[in-house]
């Protein structure tokens, strides 16, 4: 049976409502702000530059390995129909190819580095950008020290039939894209995958959906258990405006969206899955909280078109 906790309606399977090495020199010899480098050890902040449609590379040193993260800012605009700054990451220390998603002004890494010099070159798609990397050791409090974060590139939003297929401008785990007109009830567990469709209506309304990588809780205790976590950490948050699902075609466990900016990790980070979706939540397109017209089922496209709802691309 699926735990409802303070504030989160509950939604079952029968639909209802309710020590390291000092700072090092890059490899020219020159700390500069093309190609700067830090300890990763130090909380330290440089000053990276994108060329356009060229590449810099920010180097991270440690002694020891050692558990770390690193962000990239290039300050992209408020305004998400701005797509702004777009880069490609690559770091074969950080198990990140270069052929990975282009990100659109924001990526961060966190995990276990080996002792050594790492390589993390960024590779920009468009116009030229100042962008501020960050690296640093992580507590070693931290529930899990392995995650990544992003911010998509796809501003698209056009609204569609319910049922129709719109996949085809969809990143490979998107949190923003062209959707269907309905999307799915707000402060809800449910216990079957919420079609994507829905989904990303609701991130568009500057919502937040915590999703663990199953079909259903019941295939297995950790399915159970990573749904209740994200009950957990949802709760955390404090805010209506979410949903909690499954989705079986995500690509880790644990999962957190919100319009154009994803969290995706193994394991969970409690304090940044929490501040990531904290600090994203209700920057969407539209600042809709509303439930929909007409309550229904967002694990299926059966979506009676009736007179109350908003547009005809509300059902099927």
């Amino acid at each position: 049976m699926v735990r409802a906790m303070a504030g989160i309606r509950s939604i079952a399977l029968a639909f209802s409502f309710g020590s390291f090495a000092a700072l090092g020199a890059c490899s020219s010899g020159v700390d500069d702000e093309e190609n700067p480098s830090a300890d990763a050890a130090e909380l330290s902040s440089k000053t990276l530059r994108l060329p356009a449609t060229g590449a810099a590379t920010f180097t991270l040193k440690t002694a020891h390995a050692a558990d770390v993260s690193i962000s990239i800012d290039c300050r992209p605009s408020s305004d998400p129909d701005v797509i702004g700054p777009t880069f490609r990451v690559g770091a074969a220390a950080l198990g990140v190819p270069d052929s990975t998603q282009a990100r659109a002004g924001r990526w961060a890494w966190a995990g276990n580095l080996a002792a050594g010099s790492h390589a993390i070159s960024f590779t920009s798609l468009g116009l030229p950008a100042s962008c501020t990397v960050k690296s640093g050791k992580q507590s070693s409090a931290a529930t899990c020290h392995t995650w990544s974060s992003w911010r998509s590139v796809n501003t698209n939003h056009t609204h569609f039939r319910v049922g129709t297929d719109t996949s085809s401008d969809w990143e490979s785990f998107p949190a923003s894209g062209n959707h269907w007109g309905a999307w799915a009830p707000w402060s809800s567990v449910y216990a079957k995958p919420v079609k994507r469709g829905f989904l990303l209506h609701n991130l568009e309304h500057g919502g937040v959906v915590f999703s663990y990588k199953c079909s259903s809780p019941n295939d297995s205790s950790a399915c159970k258990d990573a749904r209740d976590k994200l009950i957990d950490l949802a709760n955390a948050v404090g805010e209506q405006r979410v949903i909690i699902t499954p989705d079986p075609a995500q690509p880790e466990l644990f999962a957190v969206r919100a319009w154009r900016e994803a969290y995706s990790s193994s394991c969970l980070d409690v304090d940044s899955a929490k501040a990531f979706a904290s600090s994203r939540i209700r920057h969407g397109r539209e600042d809709i909280d509303a439930d929909p017209p007409i309550p229904f089922d967002p694990s299926t496209t059966n979506v009676p078109c009736r007179d109350l709802m908003a547009a005809p691309d509300s059902c099927n």
